[in-house]
């Protein structure tokens, strides 16, 4: 997962220059930044291995490990007096070169000991940022330019996983969308870079008599979620898979990565059995 991704030459010339104004801003005030959300699947799974999104996105998110709003305020003047972003009303995000919308999520220091910031002036919003740490110390480099050289971090799948399930447990109200790219990533792991380590690292998984391949992937990510998570991190998204697979449950999240599905209700009751079993795979995994 840590290999190199290159992706130079695949990228909309848009934005590779907000990559490069990015780089330069950070990197010129020392601050790490890397790739979340929909802009890094779409990087992973469309550019890098040729999965084309369900759920298509203008924006783009960058988490930013900062230790006070101060630094995070600097880096957004030092953006808006590039002359290309745009301030708006809310305070992480920003509108590059009148086109896309960029959100910048600050995690690190800035956080509180339960992992929330508040966001300024009036500090009445607060948003989790658990699991943020796991998922940049596991991104991926991935080369956006190869001439000269311009790489980047993003996210990895399993990193995206602790990211969106904790965003979805932390507002399930505005963050269908989250459980909707939780479902396509269950389904398609293997698809990503990580067949031949099914086949190659995780046999266990392979030669038993009731063997299956989506199943399996989504065990194998349970596995590479334990891998990269703190323990704090790790007992959050064990309470939210406990929850949402118990059959005492409601199974809302379930529930929510259905959503906009326009199936019979035969084809609706399968793809919730299927859903069901690869959250349980995938909390099975966790506790290998």
């Amino acid at each position: 997962m840590s290999n190199l991704l290159d992706l130079s030459g695949k990228i909309d010339p848009l934005s590779l220059a907000l990559f490069e104004t990015l780089s330069e801003a950070a990197g010129s005030l020392g601050v790490p930044f890397f790739v979340v959300g929909a802009t890094a699947r779409d990087l992973i799974f469309e550019l890098g291995y040729g999965l084309p999104s369900t759920r298509a996105t203008n924006d783009k998110d960058f988490g930013v490990r900062v230790a006070s709003w101060g630094e995070f305020k600097k880096l957004k003047e030092s953006l808006l007096t590039s002359g290309h972003f745009n301030q708006t009303k809310e305070v992480q995000r920003l509108v590059y070169r009148g086109n896309l919308l960029i959100d910048i999520l600050p995690f690190g220091g800035i956080a509180d000991p339960k992992g929330e910031i508040r966001w300024p002036p009036d500090e009445d919003v607060a948003m989790s940022m658990v699991g943020f740490e796991d998922a940049y110390r596991a991104a991926r480099e991935v080369r956006v330019r190869a001439s000269p050289p311009l790489d980047i971090l993003v996210a990895s799948t399993p990193g995206l996983t602790i990211m969106k399930l904790i965003s979805w447990a932390d507002r399930p109200q505005d963050r269908v969308r989250d459980a909707v790219d939780l479902a396509r990533i269950l389904e398609k792991y293997l698809e990503v870079g990580n067949d031949e380590r099914l086949f190659e690292e995780h046999l266990d998984l392979v030669d038993v008599a009731d063997f299956d391949y989506v199943p399996a992937g989504a065990r194998l990510l349970g596995r590479d979620v334990a891998s990269i998570g703190n323990p704090e991190t790790i007992g959050r998204i064990r309470e939210i898979l406990a929850k949402e697979t118990s059959d005492q449950g409601q199974y809302r999240l379930i529930q929510d990565m259905m959503a906009g599905r326009g199936v019979s209700d035969q084809e609706s009751e399968n793809r919730f059995d299927e859903l069901l079993t690869l959250m349980r795979q995938l909390a099975k995994g966790i506790e290998d």
